[in-house]
Order: structure tokens, then C-alpha cells, then sequence
């Protein structure tokens, strides 16, 4: 590890994108007054009644499997009265309720319940007490090595002033081996002089500027290094659970937790992070690790450290370069809260540009315009313009394909792809007319097979990319219409890259909500699109609507993949013909050690159910439904009961992100 041989790249430098200062400041702030309006528009009781009444109407209001219209009123009738239908009710009467009394309560300024009264509570059920402490101390005693922790502290002007609550929460330690050396760059001479005086001739303590850090690391540290900024106070047991992982994982080399954010005026925690497990592409978009890590002497000795102090940039090289990147869900840290600073995001900026640049010729990163402080890395393709096969399977609905199609030629700023268009069953003169239209005026673009078979899903597509010559491919549901200009080289760019296997976008309903931002597999027994029916514009939990995110699976509504890839797990399976075939594609990718990847630009309007109907309204399809997803959850119970790019802390019940207290 060292710091030579690279770029003389200043504190302070522009970064690539050629943005000064009075950009950053002028952009944040607009971010900042767009995320406060959305906060506005979601807090409304008007938005969250809106959310509810639409969302139930959709279920409602869907064509049906059966297909006499004549009998579509009953079915909806019979719907209501089924289970599903039955727990919708009760959704809606607890909503009503929940939505008209704390409107009651806030007239009669009788505070509802508050978020930070709900992690109060997990605080109380979960955090360590004093002699859950005591016993950590004594299990000490069992450990086969007790290694001395190298912690190295960061310290600059911004964090000095919270310098004594990181020592105290040092003092407080229930795993007491350890040495810290405060690590500055720079640091004027206020921040010297109390440092000497820390440190005194105490052995425990010693100080280094940070261009002494490579030399100091190699002589000095025999095996385990925390990184900390002084910003971050260490709960009591943090040191314990981080030896305890070196201990359980023989492979260490990098480890991090869950941390949430400390008001220090009034000693109020709030905001807990609790975060997925490693997700290289997650943390292209932003720092979601944090600034408190664990990692071997061997593994920070592999990389080039940042040309300054930076845990965005040690984040990156450190979690690219090791084999074996732990998470801990636990809160370890807890971060305080500082105004979000301009010239921190600028030197993030710089870090992540250098960091892509290096790793792929030509790639960059640009601010965030809906999430401040967060990125959008653009990637060139590395072969020209690949083919790309959209392959849509349709029956009937002529008018929907049309609006599809339309929207693909009429938006699309990516020119070489093909449509592969699968009639299964279609009946209606009308559809052959519109598929007629299209192959005629594209003969060489636009190509329609039939498949008569019984509806399966995962047979037609199968079937389908035999009739595909692109070397990626683009399933998509007949009932969607392209938002966005560059939706496929937003895919594309990713889908390229060696460890990445399928990449979704995100979908909206008709109505301004949310249908698709990333799965979730273990909310709703074999998975959940996250914050269905939320505003579109919402940022989700910690900006994972808005930003690009790893998740253990993508809608198969649009979702695109290299051929090879796709071949090498077998394609779709056909013991599912209706549902959990997307979802059971990515598992199998997840198995290869592909990631799957969510992309916010990727932007589509999901016309759900218009073509097949809601399995819901039709008791033959609910117990089609309840079988292949009960094969589902058997074949891939790890995932299911343990979706890693979830975290256990997290409800299984809810698609928000709220904490599991009672669950």
C-alpha cells in the first residue's frame, strides 16, 4: 500500500465533470428543495388517501382470465370475499382509520406517533444492557486470539469538535485491546496541540499525517485495522462484534455494520441504516458503508490509498479488492448528524470519478439532480452498439402492443435492436393488423412468431431467444410504454459489466405511483416490488428508489441480460409458468455470482394485468398461483428466508422499509 505514482490530485481539485464550486453549491441546494417538496407531497393525508384508494382500484378494475365480460362483475365480488380480498379490506378499514384519527390528533396538536419513537422502542429491545455487556466481556476469555485492534482515526477541521465523544465511546469498549493513532492531514494548529496533549507519552495513543500512513501501516500494525472518523461514536460492544467476525469467518478481510444518526444537543438517536450486504454497484451511487470499517493489514497493503483522506474512496478499492466483505446487521456506530457539506460531496466526486476511470476507460460519474450527495456513474459500451432482441410475448390487445412499440421507436436514442414479438393464442383481427402494420413498415426490426401452447411465461421466452440474434436480450411486457430517451444504453452499460447479471428500471403506474423499484425476497413469501404504490418521485430509504441498487431480483415487466449469461443458468425455468419466473431467474444468476441491478433511469409506464388479467379474480389461476409459488419458496428458501440485499432488521410485512420490532 502506498501513496506514490498518482495524479497530484489537491484537497479541493474540480473533478472531472468540470463543475466549480458555486455549481455544487447551486445544485445541492435545488436537490435539497426538490427532496423537501417530495417529503411534503408523501407526509400529505391527501397523497397517502390517494395512494390507497388508486392502488385498490387497479386490483379491481383489471381484465380478468376469463373471457366474457358479462361475468367480470361477479368474479370481483367473489375476489372480495376470498382471502386475499378479505385482507385487502381490512387494509383499507385500518388505513381509513389510521389516516382520519391522526388527522384528529393533529387538530388537537396530540402528537401521533413519531418514527423515532419506533426505533426508541428497538433501541430498548435490541441494544446491549449492562450485563449483556458483562457477559460479551466474559466470552472474551473464549477466544482463541485476542488480537490488538489498530484503530486509525480520522480527524480534519469539520469532525475536531466531536473529537471527546469518539474517545469516550473508546473508554466505554467492551473488547479493551487496542491502539489508536489519529491519522490528520493538513490539521492546523489547534488540532496538534490538543492531540499532543491527548496522547501525551501514552502508549495507547499516537498521532501521523496521513502521507506517513502506507510506511506507519507496514512497521507498525501486525494484524486488524479499524478505520473510524472521530464523527462516529463506537457503541460499548462495537470492537467485541468485529473480533467476533474476524473469529467466525476464517477468510476475513473486510467487515461493516449497520449505524444510525445522533442529535448530540439533545442525545436523540435516529435514522437507523440498516444495510444490505455487499453491493458493489449500490456504493457506485453512494457511500452506503459508511465511515467506520474492519479490515486485515494484508488487504489495506493491496490498494492505493486516496490521494487525501477519504472513506468513500478507501470503500471502493478496499471492497473491490477483497474476496471475503462481511456485513454485521447490527447498529455499531452511531453517526452525528452535521449538515450535508458541499466540498464533501466534491471530494467524493473526484474519488468516484478516479475510481471508475481506472476501472473502465471513458467511465465517469454525475451528481445526482434528485438525491443530494448521491451519483449516477455512466459507463461506455464496450463494443459500439450491440444487438439487442426485445422479445414481448402478447395476446390479444393490439391497441396495448401499439402503444408499446410506439414508445420504443418513437423514444429510443439506441438504434440497433430488434423486436421479437410472441403471439400466444391471439384471436382478435384487430392484434394481426397491428402486428402486419409493423413488420411491413420494419421488416429487418420487427419480426412476429407464434407459439400455440397453453400460457407459460417462461416457455415462450425460452422459446423466443432461439428466434433472437442479439447478444443481449430485453424481455418486456406488452403492457409497458418507454419514458425515457436512453433506457436501453442505461441498461446496457451495466449489463455489460463481468459481475452483473440481469438489469431492471424502474415502473410506474398510470396513476403517478410506484409498480417496480427492486424485489424484496422475503416480503410477501416469494418477494415484493419495494414501495409499490408510493409516490413516483419518493426517494425511498436512503435515496434506494433514486439511486442505482443492487436487489436480489428485477421485474420481469422489463429486464434485460447478456445471451451468455442467460444461457449459462438455463434461462427460465418451466416449472413456473405464471409467476416467480423473473424472480427465479435472478436467484439462479445470484447463485453464479452475478448481481442484479436496479437503475432509476431506466423509466417505463407498467399498464399491469391488461393483457392476462389479476390472478386474484379467477380461483383456477389462485391455485396455479399457490403452487408454482410454494415449488418457488422450496427450491430457493436461503434467499427467500434471507434476502441479502434486504437486512433482517427490516420488515418482512412491509414494502417501506420499516423496522421488524414485533414480527
Amino acid at each position: 500500500m502506498n501513496t506514490e505514482n498518482q495524479s497530484p490530485v489537491k484537497k479541493n481539485a474540480k473533478p472531472n465533470s468540470r463543475l466549480d464550486r458555486k455549481d455544487y453549491e447551486r445544485l445541492i441546494s435545488t436537490v435539497k428543495k426538490y427532496e423537501n417538496r417530495i417529503k411534503e407531497i408523501e407526509g400529505s393525508m391527501y397523497w397517502r388517501t390517494y395512494q390507497f384508494f388508486t392502488k385498490t382500484k387497479l386490483i379491481l378494475t383489471s381484465d380478468s382470465y376469463l373471457k366474457s365480460d358479462k361475468w367480470r362483475f361477479f368474479q370481483r365480488i367473489r375476489f372480495l370475499f376470498s382471502g386475499p380480498g378479505l385482507r385487502l379490506i381490512k387494509k383499507f378499514i385500518v388505513q381509513f382509520f389510521s389516516l382520519f384519527f391522526g388527522k384528529v390528533a393533529r387538530l388537537f396538536k396530540a402528537s401521533p406517533s413519531a418514527s423515532k419513537d419506533i426505533y426508541e422502542t428497538y433501541m430498548e429491545k435490541f441494544f446491549p444492557r449492562t450485563n449483556d455487556l458483562e457477559d460479551m466481556k466474559s466470552s472474551i476469555e473464549l477466544f482463541k486470539r485476542k488480537p490488538t485492534i489498530s484503530i486509525l482515526a480520522f480527524v480534519n477541521d469539520g469532525n475536531f469538535k466531536y473529537l471527546n465523544y469518539f474517545l469516550n465511546a473508546l473508554e466505554d469498549q467492551v473488547y479493551d485491546k487496542f491502539r489508536v493513532t489519529f491519522i490528520t492531514h493538513q490539521a492546523n494548529d489547534k488540532i496538534n496541540y490538543t492531540l499532543n496533549k491527548v496522547i501525551r507519552n501514552d502508549e495507547v495513543y499516537n498521532t501521523l499525517e496521513y502521507n506517513q500512513l502506507g510506511e506507519f501501516i507496514s512497521q507498525n500494525v501486525r494484524d486488524y485495522i479499524l478505520l473510524a472518523d472521530i464523527s462516529c461514536t463506537l457503541r460499548a460492544d462495537a470492537l467485541f462484534h468485529f473480533i467476533k467476525e474476524y473469529h467466525d469467518h476464517a477468510h476475513f478481510e473486510f467487515s461493516y455494520s449497520d449505524h444510525d444518526h445522533l442529535n448530540i444537543e439533545d442525545k436523540i438517536h435516529s435514522r437507523p441504516y440498516f444495510k444490505p450486504a455487499y453491493s458493489p454497484h449500490t456504493l457506485w451511487s453512494r457511500n452506503y458503508i459508511g465511515q467506520v470499517c474492519f479490515v486485515s493489514k494484508k488487504l489495506l497493503e493491496s490498494i492505493i490509498l486516496p490521494p487525501f483522506p477519504n472513506f468513500y474512496g478507501l470503500n471502493l478499492k478496499l471492497t473491490e479488492k477483497s474476496k471475503h466483505v462481511e456485513r454485521i446487521p447490527k447498529i455499531l456506530f452511531h453517526q452525528i448528524q452535521q449538515d450535508l457539506e458541499v466540498g464533501q460531496i466534491e471530494e467524493n466526486h473526484i474519488i468516484l470519478n478516479q475510481f471508475l476511470n481506472e476501472s473502465y476507460k471513458g467511465a465517469k460519474a454525475i451528481l445526482s439532480n434528485e438525491s443530494a450527495g448521491c451519483f449516477e456513474p455512466v459507463l461506455p459500451l464496450t463494443d459500439e452498439e450491440p444487438l439487442v432482441s426485445i422479445i414481448i410475448p402478447c395476446k390479444n390487445k393490439g391497441s396495448v402492443l401499439d402503444v408499446c412499440l410506439n414508445s420504443i421507436f418513437d423514444k429510443s436514442t439506441y438504434s440497433n435492436f430488434e423486436i421479437i414479438i410472441i403471439d400466444n393464442g391471439s384471436t382478435e383481427k384487430s392484434f394481426f393488423s397491428t402486428v402486419a402494420l409493423w413488420e411491413y413498415n420494419y421488416p429487418t426490426r420487427v419480426r412476429c412468431y407464434t407459439i400455440d401452447i397453453p400460457f407459460n411465461y417462461s416457455k415462450l421466452n425460452n422459446e423466443a431467444v432461439k428466434f433472437a440474434k442479439g447478444e443481449y436480450l430485453l424481455f418486456l411486457n406488452n403492457d409497458t410504454e418507454v419514458l425515457s430517451n436512453n433506457w436501453i444504453e442505461e441498461m446496457m452499460q451495466f449489463a455489460q459489466l463481468n459481475n452483473v447479471g440481469m438489469v431492471g428500471g424502474k415502473l410506474l403506474y398510470p396513476n403517478n405511483t410506484l409498480q417496480h423499484a427492486g424485489i424484496v425476497l422475503n416480503i410477501d413469501e416469494t418477494g415484493a416490488h419495494i414501495y409499490s404504490g408510493a409516490y413516483k418521485e419518493t426517494a425511498g430509504y436512503f435515496n434506494n428508489v433514486n439511486c442505482l441498487t443492487n436487489y436480489s431480483a428485477v421485474t420481469g415487466a422489463c429486464m434485460l441480460i447478456e445471451r451468455t449469461k442467460f444461457n449459462q443458468v438455463g434461462g427460465f425455468d418451466e416449472s413456473l409458468a405464471v409467476d416467480c419466473n423473473d424472480v427465479e431467474l435472478c436467484c439462479k444468476l445470484l447463485e453464479k455470482g452475478y448481481f442484479n441491478l436496479y437503475n432509476p433511469n431506466v423509466r417505463l409506464i407498467h399498464y399491469e394485468c391488461l393483457t392476462r388479467g389479476n390472478p386474484g379474480l379467477s380461483s383456477r389461476s389462485m391455485v396455479r398461483q399457490r403452487k408454482e409459488k410454494s415449488y418457488f419458496i422450496d427450491k430457493w428458501t436461503s434467499y427467500v428466508d434471507d434476502d441479502p440485499f434486504y437486512n433482517p432488521n427490516l420488515s418482512i410485512t412491509s414494502k417501506n422499509y420499516e423496522l421488524k420490532i414485533s414480527e
